[in-house]
């Protein structure tokens, strides 16, 4: 089966795979494709832009290829597979040039052909200027990646076999300092320990960055990743999603110079006064001057006092804008979850209804630990 199309590339790459392929974990590196289990990343001259890409699904391996001085890299490696792939960008979104590829379940050998990788090495380019083929079968015999082909000089390095370690484990290419002044153990069970806070995996990168994804990402980890591979529109529409279930749940929803501004956030429009970046004070006074608010702080101890669903939720339509959409979902999420007294489970199973109906059950997800 063959299939031909534009995929963007990002960050010199594009992937073959499944959502929840973990590409920051490859077990083998090459010039023209990286792998792991669920994934072959190619890794492109460009650094963004769009390329263009044949995938071909074979019943059985080809012949050796030939025409081989038409291209500038040909390499072979072997990928296991455990669910459905696609071709995919760098943030796990479907190439809408290409179906669901004819991968079935086991390990399956990728020949990837790139050709145009030297001419505009490092660029952001709109318009096509790098060629892939990838030719895909099914094997019983897992073979290590094999370079064919090679004249051009892009990523021009040997193919690197990543060395199997506990995950707990320093980065050999990372800094050891914290291991020399804590000690290996020590620092193996605060990352054994971050693992369990974050549903059963040490976070990503962009997990570890946004504090208030660790309510749903303790609980439901998949659907944590997911949110960190969603684009800007989807997780705009998440931010306002949760901030009108925040202040349906405090009762505020409805009342009359509030409904505009949750109205501007679905229809991603300004927001309208109070709830402008700067007006706090002036939000914050409007919930004061509002009979029908619910206002009420018990307690004088300024870290134990309670307070009312409303002035938890307060501040979420604001935030819902904030500059970075991922930062801004995770955080509206926390103040809906807060406003329902931490009712992480509720919130997960609507999410999931509405935004990620077809995200794998938290079930099927491997923890680590």
């Amino acid at each position: 089966m063959i299939q031909h199309g534009i995929v963007i590339a990002d960050h010199h790459q594009f992937v073959l795979g499944t959502p929840t392929g973990e590409t920051y974990l490859p077990e083998e590196t090459g010039s023209v494709i990286e792998v792991g289990p669920n994934f072959a990343t190619v890794m492109t001259g460009i650094a963004s832009g769009p390329v263009r890409l044949t995938v071909d699904v074979l019943d059985s391996e080809p012949e050796a290829p030939v025409g081989i001085e038409g291209w500038g890299v040909i390499e072979e490696a072997t990928v296991e597979f455990t669910a459905s792939a696609h071709v995919l960008t760098l943030d796990g979104m479907k190439a809408p040039d290409f179906r669901k590829l004819p991968i079935k379940r086991g390990p399956h050998r990728f020949r990837v052909f790139g050709r145009g990788r030297d001419s505009y090495t490092g660029q952001s380019v709109t318009e096509p200027t790098e060629d892939y083929l990838v030719q895909v079968w099914q094997t019983t015999q897992p073979r290590e990646m094999a370079r064919l082909h090679k004249c051009d000089a892009a990523w021009d390095q040997s193919i690197v076999t990543h060395p199997e370690r506990n995950w707990w484990d320093p980065d050999p290419a990372g800094d050891a300092t914290l291991y020399v002044k804590y000690g290996y153990d020590r620092m193996a069970q605060w990352a054994k320990d971050e693992a369990i806070r974050w549903g059963g995996r040490p976070p990503s990168d962009k997990l570890r960055a946004n504090y208030y994804a660790m309510g749903i990402a303790g609980l439901d980890r998949p659907l944590a990743d997911a949110i960190t591979r969603a684009r800007s529109p989807k997780l705009r529409r998440i931010a306002a999603w949760a901030a009108r279930r925040a202040y349906t749940t405090a009762g505020i929803a409805e009342i009359e110079w509030i409904r505009p501004a949750l109205a501007a956030l679905d229809r991603d429009e300004p927001l309208p006064h109070p709830f402008g970046e700067h007006e706090s004070q002036a939000l914050r006074q409007a919930f004061d001057d509002d009979p029908a608010i619910d206002t009420t702080v018990t307690g004088n101890d300024v870290e134990n006092a309670e307070v009312s669903a409303a002035l938890r939720g307060m501040h979420v339509v604001s935030t819902a804008v904030k500059p970075d959409p991922l930062n801004a979902a995770f955080h509206c999420l926390d103040i809906a979850a807060k406003t329902e007294d931490s009712n992480y489970a509720s919130l997960i199973k609507d999410l999931r209804r509405e935004f990620f109906p077809k995200l794998m059950p938290v079930e099927q997800y491997k923890r680590w630990i």
